[in-house]
């Protein structure tokens, strides 16, 4: 795979989603996009990109049982306001489009969400398709801290950073023989369902 030494695009997704990706524990995102996506729709064009932590939406009640600890510490560790803290870089392997609650259900072993977040995902704008994003994370060398701008803000899954960051020799969250499993895995479980 060729990675770019500098990315500015970067994905808005909860801190302990970010956590879970980084550290291995997740490669499924579920999106269906924020209320000011980019052209009005939640599409994913960028195929390369860093994770940008956010903690306004992060829920308990949304959480798979037992990680409720882990949102006090991702809240303890949210860095100093007026800035934020990047240190993951993903890159979109497949995207499948749910087709019910129940197919989602099934694949929550690959997400730190539970039913409730599903329910509220299926429920929201329930026209637009939701989207099941199979992502290959990498840890960085260095975390980057940056400014925030009100460029940032705002209900949006996508932003154009000021200033490149760079994602040279980025560390796997996984093998590609860990990937490929839980990849195959995750595949042969939306086929069932």
């Amino acid at each position: 795979m060729t990675i770019e030494l500098g990315c500015n695009r970067a994905f808005k997704e909860w801190d302990l989603a970010c956590n879970a990706l980084r550290n291995g524990d997740q490669i499924l995102l579920i999106r269906k996009g924020g209320i000011k996506e980019e052209g009005g729709v939640f599409t994913v064009d960028d195929r390369e990109f860093v994770l940008m932590p956010t903690f306004d939406h992060q829920n308990a009640g949304m959480l798979r049982e037992g990680l409720q600890p882990d949102l006090t510490a991702s809240r303890e560790a949210m860095p100093s306001a007026g800035t934020i803290r990047i240190d993951t870089f993903a890159t979109v392997d497949s995207i499948f489009s749910a087709e019910n609650e129940q197919q989602v259900s099934a694949l929550l072993y690959e997400t730190i969400w539970n039913d409730s977040y599903v329910k509220l995902r299926f429920d929201y704008s329930p026209y637009d398709p939701l989207y099941l994003i199979l992502l290959r994370a990498y840890r960085l060398p260095e975390a980057v801290t940056i400014p925030h701008v009100t460029a940032y803000g705002g209900c949006k899954s996508w932003v154009t950073l000021e200033q490149p960051i760079s994602i040279a020799n980025p560390v796997p969250a996984l093998t590609d023989e860990q990937f490929e499993y839980r990849k195959n895995r995750l595949l042969a479980a939306l086929k069932c369902s």
